[in-house]
């Protein structure tokens, strides 16, 4: 995919007299070490005698973090008791449990009957977040401290995906080791920008407890994993013109989910630089409002009258009463001036203050809609705020123009046009990276289920990525953005404040499930509702979440959320007839890619997506049960009741943790459509098929076509057309009708090596096949840009990747689907423009560690991530071996873009600091 689109300029001038915003990425040439040992080595002091009191010897606790280095029971005994929010040591101390000689440490959690086990409990108060103060204890946050031995690394980084699986570890995590890291980072702030200047630290995320300090200042911390937080610098605290140390601690040893968290400095890290009297932080909005009828020009294009009714919030750090004038100027998707506005007011002493502009008219705006895979972006907006006064500051924000409305009887509309929300839910981790998604995988990501006809993401269970948002403004994507916790205003506040210029997101969710569980669910899900109003009054936006508790006549929500529960769509409906609905949560079929017989001992479930194979949870359904009604009472469904705006199944994209319905050797998934390296499982045809009608016919046969000579085999087909005709070696095994919502299906065919072919018909005519062919041997590997991530180059100094595929494949260059070769990549020896950052294969029982470049295929499919190192260009040449195997290669071209003056929101062009 090639992203040209200009999104967000917040650069402005480098001048610094009239004390002018500027904004830098601090996330390059970081050092970084784990939490293992207290400096210098050792576990710190001998225990107290009355630490411990609880026994827990010979049982195995689950989600501890091991600490390396530990040469005996108290060794663990002492690292665990001299940090305070440990409540649990265990030593392994015999061959009876694993590994032998391991100790772990943390919160007490899952503990069963287990030999071997030496460990004591204590009774733990959780650490309230750090507040500010002066100086700091440890020696790691002093700025003198000597951290040349510890790593160097760029940020976003996850230093718990870096870990080894192990099964002493939590399941719901993913069975890797959490821990606790260090960050240290030197940066010189130039003398010029101290008058009239504040100077602001941000952080887009980090997981999860953090304790900030800057120049042995301990500037706070912050709670949240998935919220982004700033800190305004004491000018009295920078060392102008010289050196000044940013460290960073992270605790991710307890994570607030049940899925896989992270850990570290995962998103951005930023300084800006901005004027005392400024625009505060996203302090800009931008609701839109269409006031005529909307004119269809082409399909999928839509224009209308529209007004813009822009707020601005000033914050003024002086101790004194500031005035100002703020100007508004429209920009439209090619650049042009449509509108401007104006307003002025006053900001009091270390207050905000918000002033509302006049109404700024787009006599016919494009409008922002659904997009296609690999269609043209969307129509964007970009509005440049501008305030003059005692200080000169200016913002520019992205917004859309569209029009939405929820309906009780006929669901959801978009630009008066009656749209299914098709969508997925999706946590944050990809193969190779954890939760240190590089930003340009973001559309990826959304390109991947846009190709399978899905337009709708559910930001499950948390506020995303920001650069997940502006991917799907681009590309057209629907966003249902989703609050952490019930009751959490300020979390709440964060997300609403952050995103609600963003035209992707139509959906505010509360909540997931037992997330929403407090003392008083109902009362402070009612308080947040009237919170995100506040924020945003105008965008048309429900409220809604995934807890079936919060739904019925006397619902709290303005969009009622159907978690499951589809053989109760037409009652739920009919409780509560005036309130609109939509399955926030569905589905959860569990399936892997290339396996056609479940099996629990290797971790393995059957890609049939069939209940008799135990192809769903006991809560869920097939695709075609939950989306088609196959089988309902009345063929009830998602996409048979028109009442129903649409939904999100649970989910297009596998991740690590929560490997249901099985546990250790998995360490992922089984619930995604796509599985965490981005190879498609069998069902994701299902969603294409009959996501993408009325369309050309879809047809997918499987499973493929190499087995035991005489084998009973059972061949599936996923199409829309009317029926399908399955053919061994043009010997016709008949015809099977598609089934409205459901699928062809030919039971014992016969193995004859050869060609396995099927030809879908619509009206009786032949308009789609498919033909697979019996593989030899493996003999080669083939190497490809997967999916065209990189293909148009890689742009040096943004952090862009390029995704690199491999297919073992015989010597007719068919992929073999059953092997499973070890495969190194490599770079070049004098290379310095692209870096290895992961490998994946989508195996949910493999436990080669993510950052490891040798990797066994899986079914026959491995998968590289390399990043440019922002140091040089060029061609590079990245290669792929196996033993016994013709290896091959595959170039990829690294990009110079900085004489750029355009930006998009996956490279902005900001400097680095």
């Amino acid at each position: 995919l090639s992203f040209a689109r200009v999104v967000v300029a917040v650069i402005l001038s480098c001048s610094f007299a009239n004390g002018e915003r500027s904004r830098y990425l601090l996330d390059s040439n970081w050092r970084f070490a784990l939490n293992d040992a207290a400096p210098g080595g050792g576990f710190g002091p001998e225990c107290p005698s009355n630490t411990w009191n609880t026994s827990y010897n010979d049982m195995q606790c689950k989600g501890l973090t091991q600490v390396n280095g530990a040469q005996s029971a108290d060794d663990c005994a002492r690292a665990c008791c001299n940090d305070k929010s440990c409540a649990i040591y265990q030593w392994c101390n015999s061959s009876d449990c694993n590994p032998m000689h391991s100790c772990w440490t943390g919160a007490i959690s899952g503990c069963s009957k287990q030999t071997g086990w030496i460990s004591q409990g204590r009774s733990v108060a959780p650490p309230p977040p750090p507040s500010p103060s002066t100086g700091c204890s440890d020696p790691r946050c002093k700025n003198k401290y000597d951290d040349s031995g510890w790593r160097s690394i760029d940020v976003p980084h996850d230093f718990v995906v870096e870990g080894n699986f192990s099964a002493s570890g939590d399941k719901s995590h993913g069975y890797l080791p959490y821990n606790k890291g260090w960050y240290r980072k030197h940066i010189t702030i130039p003398k010029e920008w101290q008058d009239g200047n504040s100077i602001i630290l941000e952080f887009d995320g980090t997981q999860a407890n953090s304790a900030i300090y800057f120049n042995e200042y301990l500037l706070g911390g912050h709670v949240s994993g998935y919220t982004p937080y700033q800190f305004v610098l004491n000018a009295s605290q920078i060392n102008w013109g010289g050196d000044n140390v940013i460290v960073a601690f992270i605790d991710a040893t307890q994570p607030d989910g049940w899925w896989y968290d992270g850990g570290g400095i995962y998103r951005h890290v930023w300084l800006t630089v901005a004027p005392q009297v400024r625009i505060a932080q996203w302090g800009v909005y931008a609701p839109t409002f269409v006031t005529s009828e909307v004119t269809k020009v082409a399909e999928g294009q839509f224009t209308a009258s529209a007004i813009v009714r822009p707020e601005t919030m000033v914050t003024n750090d002086m101790s004194s009463e500031a005035s100002f004038t703020i100007t508004h100027t429209i920009l439209g998707p090619n650049g042009e001036t449509v509108g401007t506005g104006q307003a002025s007011g006053s900001v009091g002493a270390n207050s905000n203050t918000t002033v509302i502009s006049t109404n700024i008219s787009i006599s016919t705006a494009s409008l922002w809609h659904v997009g296609g895979f690999q269609s043209a972006p969307q129509p964007l907006y970009t509005l440049i705020t501008n305030m003059n006064g005692k200080a000169v500051d200016q913002l520019n924000v992205t917004f859309g123009v569209r029009k939405i409305r929820f309906d009780a009887d006929k669901g959801f509309f978009l630009n008066d046009q009656p749209t299914k929300i098709k969508g997925n839910a999706n946590h944050q981790d990809f193969a190779g990276v954890g939760v240190a998604v590089p930003d340009h995988l973001q559309a990826h990501r959304i390109s991947k289920l846009q190709e399978m006809n899905s337009n709708g993401w559910r930001t499950a269970h948390n506020v995303p990525t920001e650069a997940l948002l502006y991917a799907a403004n681009e590309m057209g994507f629907l966003v249902w953005d989703e609050n952490h916790r019930n009751g959490q205003d300020s979390e709440c506040e964060i997300l609403i404040r952050r995103d609600r210029n963003h035209p992707c997101v139509v959906i505010w969710s509360l909540c997931n499930e037992k997330l929403c569980n407090t003392k008083d669910a109902t009362g402070d899900g009612l308080r947040l509702k009237k919170l995100i109003k506040s924020l945003d009054p105008y965008g048309g936006r429900p409220v809604s979440s995934n807890n079936n508790g919060f739904n019925g006549p006397d619902t709290i929500l303005d969009l009622q959320g159907f978690d499951y529960a589809t053989p109760n769509y037409d009652s739920w409906h009919a409780r509560a007839p005036g309130i609109p609905c939509i399955s926030s949560e569905t589905s959860s079929a569990v399936s892997d890619r290339g396996e056609y017989k479940s099996n629990a001992t290797t971790g393995h479930v059957s890609g049939y997506d069939d209940p008799k194979d135990g192809n769903k949870v006991p809560w869920g359904e097939t695709a075609q049960e939950a989306w088609g009604g196959v089988g309902m009472p009345n063929n009830q469904g998602i996409l048979t009741r028109d009442f129903m705006s649409g939904g999100f199944t649970w989910t297009g994209w596998d991740y690590k943790g929560e490997p249901t319905p099985y546990q250790w050797p998995d360490i992922n998934s089984h619930f995604g459509i796509i599985d965490e390296a981005g190879f498609p499982k069998d069902r994701y045809y299902w969603y294409q098929a009959w996501f993408g009608m009325p369309s050309p016919p879809v047809l997918h046969l499987f499973p493929h076509w190499n087995w035991a000579p005489g084998q009973s085999v059972d061949m599936w087909a996923f199409s829309n057309a009317d029926e399908v005709e399955l053919f061994v070696n043009g010997k016709s095994q008949g015809k099977m009708a598609s089934g409205n919502y459901s699928h062809a299906e030919w039971s014992n065919v016969t193995f004859e090596a050869g060609e396995i072919q099927a030809i879908a018909y619509v009206n009786g005519v032949a308009s789609a096949n498919q033909t697979i062919k019996t593989t030899g041997a493996p003999a080669a590997l083939k190497a490809s840009i997967k999916d065209g991530v990189g293909s148009n180059g890689v742009v040096k100094g943004c952090q862009d990747v390029a995704l690199i595929m491999v297919e073992v494949v015989d010597s007719n260059g068919l992929t073999v689907p059953y092997a499973s070769d070890n495969i190194t990549f490599s770079l070049p020896s004098d290379n310095t423009a692209l870096k290895f950052i992961g490998s994946g294969n989508g195996d949910p029982a493999c436990h080669v560690n993510d950052k490891s470049p040798t990797r066994p295929a899986f079914h026959g499919l491995a998968l590289g991530v390399f990043q440019e190192t922002g140091k040089t260009v060029g061609s590079v040449e990245i290669s792929v071996s196996a033993p016994g195997l013709k290896g091959d290669s595959v170039s990829v071209n690294v990009v110079d873009q900085s004489g750029s003056s355009s930006s998009s929101w996956w490279c902005r062009n900001e400097p680095q600091l």
